[in-house]
């Protein structure tokens, strides 16, 4: 332990120290955030098995089980996007990370200390549960987990993206210990930022590697595992705040929300009028489309004498009565999205109890690794192979294609875990066990492997291009597309609890007999999965329509080109006063100028 420490120190005395000229404030700053990113890896685990917890240590029901997962899951994913107006309006990001850590961790000790004494409850917990602290924890580990993920990545990743190389750039000689390089300066500048990014991966899979072993030998020690993730955010928030003097005050901004708000708003207010040329010298080379006419009385000024129509919501300009005609444009698309959130739900959930109730072979915490690489390796295989040859023959439909394939295999992921599970239970039946909520079916876990692949590869191809989709074609896209992505997650399995309702009503009113029972063995989710086969049938044709309608002419450009918002600007000197200067000038010839800029 020691021995990690010492690293630590020369690590980050290392990238602090003054003699470091190769990096610049922003990477600087950025270790400063790898204690944060650890115990984000460290939490990969604890919510994707909550409902283990719950079933096994609390002892619910399967159906009180699966809400809660659901309802958790689907509320963090949803409340990034007031995150992302509280943040653009109010705290700004470091405010923000500093608030939700707080909150994340608060709620984690609160649901150390929910963990029942012994083993598990000897009966239902669900009412017990008020007596405890566990719906205060559950309340702050949402909340905080919604706030963390927004500021925490723009703080981190966000400040080591690496931007494209201008052509005009000379090549020059570096040289690093005994070893010489040609490099461009652009090249070498793109390097050093490289090499900060692979740190912060490091820290992310460190902690998430540190969870699967925590899970793969203490699966049961809940309350263990609640701990140390709420230590782990403690020491990250303290770190992070040793660095707090070093970023500049706060930006903020406008939303696009806020933007589409406002725009909605004066339209209706001026419906009346018609749109006249009668714009602000901002908006002179900016003309207005015939799409969505109504909404172009927004920019009609109704007495130009009066500058205080902006502060009364009742004018905007041209660029914002576009944006808000792009965003509503998405809305049918985004729509299709849901399903992909539902399908996302059923591995946090039904997956798990499946994995929970069958005996031997792979480890669970195995089959979330291999569903993980899996979303990474057909990610990438995708891009290697398709993407590439898709965009050289019609790039504006890349997108649409790389979701439509992540529909698909969400189809098949479904009936593949419907055909095992079918299996399963009637591995059960064989043995007599069925009415025992227990018992384990005498079949390997490596049953499972399959399902869990076409969820991941779900994930990589529905998930990232759904991410693209947003990128390209939402205003403000670099800041607002995951935000997107995971509010329609959430939304979808917000919605999958509806849905489970629905299935219950129809199974106990046709067939007598509830599909969903106390325990996992009891229920049919072979079932279950078939009626999600048959939503995802449905949505892919859905799909297919409103993609085939949309119109993708109007892209707005790839999130990478955006302009970076960076936390510190450095400065060289100007060669020419150097040149002019004593020679204490010329030996500062290496030296920069700290330039402080605006973060939110």
């Amino acid at each position: 332990m020691g021995t990690w420490i010492w690293i630590w120190i020369c690590i980050c005395g290392g990238f602090l120290s003054p003699k470091w000229k190769w990096f610049r404030w922003p990477e600087r700053l950025v270790i400063f955030t790898f204690g944060l990113v650890f115990s984000k890896g460290l939490m990969t685990l604890v919510l994707q098995n909550l409902s283990s917890f719950l079933t096994d240590s609390l002892n619910l029901k399967l159906k009180e089980a699966i809400t809660i997962v659901n309802l958790q899951e689907g509320l963090r994913n949803m409340l990034q996007i007031c995150v992302a107006l509280c943040i653009d309006a109010y705290l700004g990001y470091r405010w923000m990370l500093i608030l939700s850590s707080l909150l994340y961790s608060a709620g984690l000790f609160l649901l150390a200390l929910s963990v029942p004494g012994g083993e598990r409850c000897p009966s239902n917990c669900f009412k017990e549960l008020k007596h405890t602290s566990f719906w205060e924890g559950l309340t702050l580990v949402i909340v905080g987990g919604a706030a963390q993920v927004i500021p925490l990545y723009a703080l981190s990743f966000e400040q080591t993206r690496v931007d494209k190389i201008p052509e005009d750039y000379e090549p020059a000689r570096v040289q690093v210990g005994c070893f010489r390089f040609r490099v461009k300066i652009g090249g070498w500048r793109n390097f050093l930022q490289k090499v900060i990014r692979w740190l912060l991966f490091l820290f992310l899979r460190t902690g998430a590697l540190t969870s699967v072993y925590g899970f793969f030998f203490y699966y049961d020690k809940w309350q263990q595992h609640f701990f140390q993730s709420a230590v782990a955010i403690i020491i990250g928030l303290l770190w992070f705040l040793c660095g707090f003097p070093f970023y500049g005050p706060r930006r903020l901004q406008r939303s696009p929300l806020s933007i589409m708000l406002h725009t909605l708003i004066a339209a209706w207010q001026k419906r009346h009028l018609k749109y006249q040329i009668n714009l602000d010298e901002e908006d002179q080379n900016h003309s207005l489309t015939d799409h969505l006419e109504l909404l172009n009385s927004a920019a009609v000024k109704e007495s130009p004498a009066d500058d205080n129509l902006r502060r009364r919501w009742r004018l905007c300009t041209v660029t914002e009565v576009e944006q808000t005609k792009l965003l509503l444009d998405i809305i049918p698309m985004s729509a299709t999205f849901i399903v992909y959130g539902m399908v996302k739900s059923l591995g946090n959930t039904f997956f798990i109890e499946q994995a929970d109730r069958m005996h031997g072979g792979i480890s669970l915490v195995v089959l979330q690794l291999i569903q993980f690489i899996s979303k990474s390796a057909v990610n990438e295989g995708y891009k290697m192979v398709f993407e590439k040859r898709i965009q050289r023959i019609k790039r504006r439909y890349s997108d649409g294609v790389k979701i439509g394939i992540g529909m698909l295999t969400s189809i098949l992921c479904c009936a593949v875990a419907s055909q095992v599970e079918s299996k399963r239970l009637k591995a059960l039946k064989k043995k007599g066990l069925l009415d025992n909520p227990e018992a384990e079916a005498p079949m390997s876990k490596s049953w499972l492997l399959l399902q869990f692949i076409f969820l991941g590869a779900m994930e990589g191809l529905a998930g990232d291009g759904i991410v693209n989709f947003f990128g390209h074609y939402a205003p403000d896209s670099r800041r607002y597309a995951p935000v997107f992505t995971s509010s329609l997650t959430g939304f979808g399995t917000i919605l999958s609890i509806g849905f489970m309702a629905i299935i219950d009503y129809y199974s106990r009113f046709r067939y007598k007999e509830s599909w969903i029972g106390e325990s996992v063995n009891e229920s049919r989710l072979d079932l279950i999965y078939r009626a999600y086969v048959m939503l995802a049938v449905l949505n892919c044709f859905i799909y297919a329509y409103v993609a085939s309608s949309y119109s993708y002419d109007n892209i707005i450009g790839r999130p990478e080109n955006e302009q970076e918002i960076p936390v510190l600007e450095v400065k060289q000197q100007e060669e020419e006063e150097k040149a002019a200067g004593d020679p204490q000038n010329k030996q500062e010839q290496e030296e920069y100028q700290l330039q402080r800029m605006s973060v939110r």
